[in-house]
């Protein structure tokens, strides 16, 4: 008895001197909620990969190329970067696409292997989207047997008033074609999407 008793107190010992989770580690992530304000919800995409979140998560923010069949290339700008010289909030995803346009995504939410999310910079990019304002954010979560669960949230709104009716579904295919690829490349199931 007292030493079931003494295993229990070195258990809750334990226990109390763990850090509490951070934020970040939840599912929803860790980001400042002002980013995205004023922007509409538009969808919400379930994933899964075989992959741990430590694996998958630089993968699916670096290599655009592998799972997007218009980009051809993705370069890296962290001249304004939180951490100068490499990834953090304020770096520059420049995707290139076949014709030669850039899509400049300024990386807004940046906590590996948790959660990052970027938005688009539609003065710096040479690709024109028929959207004002969009974020992404992806959240990470592991799952079992060293699997990751990804939510893929997309805010946007149209760049002309009355429009949604028409961008969301077109907006809506190229997001689930995307993350369709990206599952057939890096292993995993496409769990689906809805409007919230």
């Amino acid at each position: 008895m007292r030493a079931a008793l003494s295993n229990v107190a070195l258990l809750a010992a334990i226990i109390l001197s763990l850090p509490a989770p951070t934020p970040a580690q939840d599912w929803a992530g860790s980001f400042d909620a002002a980013i995205v304000d004023d922007i509409t919800l538009r969808r919400t995409i379930e994933l899964q990969f075989r992959s741990p979140p430590e694996e998958i998560f630089p993968q699916l923010l670096t290599r655009v190329d592998l799972y997007d069949p218009n980009v051809i290339e993705v370069r890296f700008d962290h001249s304004q970067s939180e951490n100068p010289g490499q990834f953090g909030v304020g770096s520059l995803r420049i995707c290139v696409f076949a014709d030669g346009r850039e899509l400049v995504e300024p990386i807004v939410i940046y906590d590996p292997p948790y959660s990052y999310g970027y938005t688009v910079d539609h003065e710096a990019s040479t690709m024109s989207l028929p959207v004002s304002d969009i974020v992404l954010i992806y959240s990470f979560r592991p799952a079992e047997s060293a699997a990751t669960h990804l939510n893929v949230q997309a805010f946007y709104d149209p760049r002309i008033p009355g429009t949604v009716p028409v961008i969301e579904p077109v907006l809506t295919g190229t997001l689930r074609r995307t993350f369709q690829t990206a599952v057939d490349v890096f292993g995993g199931t496409y769990l689906g999407d809805e409007r919230p």
